[in-house]
């Protein structure tokens, strides 16, 4: 039975998150404009520094707050920009301003943009080494969040059984559960939530097509200007910058680039289906098959219902598959932006206590 005691520390401990969790929300919303409740945010360092990770020296960004107490280590989407990102680096010092020591690891992969189990290793390692450290937080309370892509890659390395302590909080922001499946969900030219249809972004599809450059007979020596060029179309470049860039290319390189650039699963099966065969080892370690009852950490699960880029019903299917975890659906972010501002708070006040909740909870991991 609970003492009144104990009941009243209970009730002021929930009532004190809310400060911090309104100004993580704010900040993540309106990064351009001051938060009302800076006053109350915590002085913040930033460093760089190397941790081991699959026996090298992994960079590592720590944003180091004036008092810490707890830690959180944050994965970054897949963007060349890794650490760099001017959204990641605002949500890891919003975080950092309410007291969480906070990581967010350069995973090579990352930057390179390639799909690969190894990030997975390397983010198991990132744990063990927080827990080795104790000016990381030692055996201290632990939280992870990965965003995007690397939310998965997040979730798959806390499931590892050999993580003697896994993280407490564990926020799996729009990630995906299967894929192969995901490979064939981002060539879609939409997504749907009941009765709203979502233009798919090509961001994903691009990210796919080229980590497959070789399959369009490129140049090799031309195989990383291909590449970027690729990337060039998933992030919706000028055409003419795009078609510029690639008249510079040999013919041969020319051809492989319209080839990618053009390329349907559905107009070209039977390249498809070997590109799917080729790569089907990795794409089985990247999905999610673990079994919940390897689950040792709470879990959150955030999307957007109109993401553009990853479907939202990929967490769904992970929250099938962890029954004991929380689902968020919410309309109030794309796939990593804010849609938030004063007239969708107010129209949308129920979804907005949803996701202040996922946030509230979170602040917990500092008590």
């Amino acid at each position: 039975m609970i003492s009144a005691r104990d009941a009243r520390a209970s009730r002021a401990s929930w009532w004190g998150r809310w400060p911090a969790t309104g100004h993580v929300l704010w900040r993540i919303a309106r990064p351009e404009a001051p938060s009302p409740l800076r006053a109350l945010a915590q002085a913040v360092t930033v460093e760089t520094r190397e941790v081991p990770a699959g026996g090298v020296a992994l960079r590592v960004v720590v944003y180091r707050p004036a008092r810490p107490c707890a830690t959180l280590v944050l994965n970054g989407g897949f963007v060349p920009e890794s650490t760099n990102d001017p959204r990641l680096q605002n949500f890891a010092s919003a975080l950092a301003e309410t007291g969480f020591l906070v990581l967010t690891p350069d995973y090579p992969a990352v930057r390179e943009l390639a799909f690969t189990p190894t990030t997975i290793d390397q983010i198991r390692d990132v744990i063990r080494a927080v827990r080795a450290e104790r000016d990381l937080g030692g055996d201290g309370p632990l939280a992870m969040i990965g965003l995007s892509y690397m939310a998965t890659l997040s979730l798959k390395a806390a499931l590892r059984p050999e993580i003697e302590s896994p993280p407490d909080y564990l926020g799996v922001f729009g990630g995906y559960e299967d894929f192969t499946d995901l490979m064939h969900d981002v060539f879609r030219e939409e997504y749907h939530f009941g009765e709203t249809g979502v233009p798919v972004d090509p961001y994903g599809r691009f990210l796919v097509v080229r980590s497959l450059v070789d399959y369009f007979d490129p140049p090799p020596d031309e195989r990383a200007r291909i590449r970027e060029l690729a990337l060039w179309c998933g992030q919706k470049c000028a055409p003419r910058d795009i078609d510029e860039a690639a008249a510079r290319l040999s013919p041969r390189g020319q051809k492989a680039f319209e080839a990618l650039r053009a390329f349907d699963p559905a107009r070209s099966p039977d390249l498809w289906r070997a590109m799917l065969h080729d790569h089907r080892a990795v794409s089985e370690a990247l999905s999610v098959r673990e079994p919940p009852e390897r689950l040792r950490s709470r879990l959150f699960i955030l999307h957007s219902a109109y993401d553009h880029v990853l479907p939202y019903t990929h967490s769904v299917r992970l929250h099938a598959r962890f029954p004991s975890s929380d689902l968020v659906l919410t309309t109030l972010f794309t796939h990593v932006n804010p849609r938030l501002n004063p007239l969708t708070a107010l129209s949308h006040a129920r979804e907005l206590w949803k996701l202040l909740r996922v946030f509230h909870r979170l602040m917990a991991v500092r008590e």
